[in-house]
C-alpha cells in the first residue's frame, strides 16, 4: 500500500495544518476545534447548539448561500460535537476545494446565530433528545458515562436537557463562540489528491488571518477517578434488559492506549470472531447484540461492555463474562492467539485506512493531542510490540471484578 505523507504546518495565529496525500477525485476537509460538551459548563447542550446554528449565516451568506457553496457542485458537509471535539467536514470534487475552504473560514470567524434559526435549532434538537429518549439501547450508554463520571464535567450529556436547551440563548451562544473558537483550538486538515501547495495556499488565504476577539484561560478541569463503583437496576419497563458493565481505562495520551483498544476489539469488536460474541451468541443463543467499547478522553478513558438479552437471563451472561474476563487477567493469549489477533486488528487499520474522510479526522485529531502523526506503519509497529504480559498488564485494569461497574435496564 501506498504511504500517505503528511505535511504539518502552523500558521502565524496558531492555527494548525495536515495535509495528506491520497489518490482521490474527491477532497475531504475538514474543521478539528477542540471544544466540546465538557467545556458547557452551567449551559448544558451548549456546544453541540453551537454546531447546529454555526452554518446558519454570516455576515456575508446566508445559510442557503452557505450550502449552495458546497451543494450546488455535488457536495457534501457534516458535522458532530463530541465530549472534547467539534468536527465540520465537507467531501467535495477536487475543482472545487476552494469552496470548501471559504465555507469553513466563514462559519469558523464570522457566524451569526441568527435569532430566528436559533429557535428553530432548539425545538430540533430538542426532538433530537426526546427521540433518543424512546430508545434504551442508545440512552444507557449515556447514562452510564453520567455514572460513571458523575460530578464531573465529562458526565453531562452532549445534547444537554431539554430544560438547558430551552434556556439557551443567542448571547449565550456568541459568548461560548468566541471563547473557544479561536486559532488555538483550530486543526484544518485536508486529505486528497489537490498539490500540497495549492492546500497550503487556500489554507493561509482563509485561515491565517483568522484573529481573536477575546480569549480566557480555562481552569484546569483535570478527572480524578473515585475508588467507589456502582451497580444498578433500573426499571424501564423494556422488551429485553440493556446492560452496560464498564471500567475506567487509559486516556489518549497513555501509553496503554494500544493495548486496551486491541484488547477491546478482541473482546466485542467488529469482527463475528469477537471472544464476548462467540461465548454468549454463538455459543449459547443468549443475546442477539453485544459489543465492547473503549473511549479514550485527554485525561481519563473508559471501557464498556453492552449486551441485550432477557431479563432472567442477565446473571448467566455476567457469569459468563466474569469468567472470561478472569481467564485473560490470569493467562492472557497463547502466543498464536495473540500472533492472530494483532493479524486481525492490523488489517482493520488497513481497511481503515482507506477511510479519506475517518483518516482526515483523525489526523486533525492526532496533530492536536501530539503535534505528530504516526503513519499506518509507524502504528502496526506498535501493535506488534504489545505482548502478553502487556495484555494481562491492561485486563488487570480494565477488566478486574471490583473495578466493573455495571447499569441494567429491565
Amino acid at each position: 500500500m501506498e504511504q500517505k505523507k503528511e505535511l504539518l504546518l502552523k500558521l502565524k495565529n496558531g492555527v494548525r495544518l495536515v495535509i495528506a496525500s491520497a489518490p482521490s477525485s474527491a477532497s475531504y476537509v475538514g474543521m478539528f476545534v477542540a471544544t466540546g460538551s465538557r467545556d458547557d459548563g452551567k449551559n448544558l447542550g451548549i456546544s453541540h447548539l453551537v454546531e447546529h446554528t454555526i452554518f446558519k449565516g454570516t455576515s456575508k451568506r446566508n445559510y442557503s448561500q452557505l450550502m449552495d457553496m458546497i451543494e450546488s457542485v455535488g457536495g457534501e458537509m457534516n458535522a458532530y460535537t463530541a465530549k472534547e471535539e467539534t468536527c465540520y467536514q465537507i467531501s467535495i470534487a477536487n475543482d472545487y476545494v476552494e469552496n470548501a475552504f471559504s465555507v469553513l473560514s466563514e462559519i469558523f470567524s464570522d457566524s451569526e446565530f441568527p435569532e430566528n434559526e436559533l429557535e428553530k435549532e432548539k425545538t430540533v434538537v430538542i426532538d433530537e433528545i426526546e427521540s433518543y429518549e424512546d430508545v434504551p439501547n442508545e440512552m444507557i450508554f449515556d447514562e452510564f458515562e453520567e455514572q460513571m463520571f458523575q460530578g464531573h464535567s465529562l458526565a453531562t450529556n452532549i445534547l444537554g436537557t431539554k430544560k438547558s436547551v430551552k434556556k439557551l440563548q443567542r448571547a449565550d451562544l456568541i459568548q461560548q463562540y468566541k471563547k473557544k473558537y479561536i486559532p488555538e483550538n483550530l486543526v484544518v486538515s485536508y486529505v486528497g489528491s489537490v498539490d500540497y501547495s495549492k492546500i497550503e495556499q487556500l489554507a493561509r488565504k482563509y485561515f491565517e488571518n483568522v484573529l481573536v476577539e477575546q480569549s480566557e484561560k480555562v481552569a484546569e478541569n483535570t478527572f480524578v477517578p473515585r475508588e467507589t463503583k456502582f451497580d444498578i437496576v433500573k426499571n424501564k419497563r423494556t422488551h429485553q434488559a440493556h446492560c452496560m458493565m464498564g471500567s475506567f481505562a487509559p486516556s489518549i495520551k497513555d501509553d496503554l492506549r494500544f493495548a486496551t483498544a486491541m484488547v477491546t476489539n478482541i473482546l466485542g469488536g467488529i469482527s463475528f470472531n469477537a471472544l464476548l460474541n462467540m461465548k454468549l451468541r454463538e455459543e449459547r443463543g443468549l443475546t442477539y447484540n453485544i459489543e465492547a467499547n473503549y473511549t479514550a478522553y485527554s485525561d481519563t478513558g473508559f471501557f464498556s461492555v453492552y449486551f441485550g438479552t432477557d431479563f432472567s437471563k442477565v446473571p448467566l451472561c455476567r457469569e459468563i463474562i466474569a469468567d472470561l474476563f478472569n481467564e485473560i487477567i490470569t493467562n492472557g493469549f497463547t502466543e498464536e492467539k495473540l500472533e492472530a489477533y494483532k493479524k486481525q486488528i492490523i488489517g482493520q487499520f488497513e481497511v481503515s485506512d482507506d477511510n479519506y474522510m475517518s483518516l482526515m479526522i483523525n489526523n486533525a485529531k492526532s496533530f492536536y493531542w501530539f503535534n505528530h502523526i504516526d503513519s499506518l506503519q509507524e502504528v502496526i509497529e506498535k501493535v506488534k510490540q504489545i505482548d502478553n504480559n502487556t495484555i494481562k498488564q491492561v485486563a488487570k485494569q480494565i477488566l478486574s471484578p471490583e473495578k466493573l461497574n455495571v447499569l441494567i435496564y429491565k
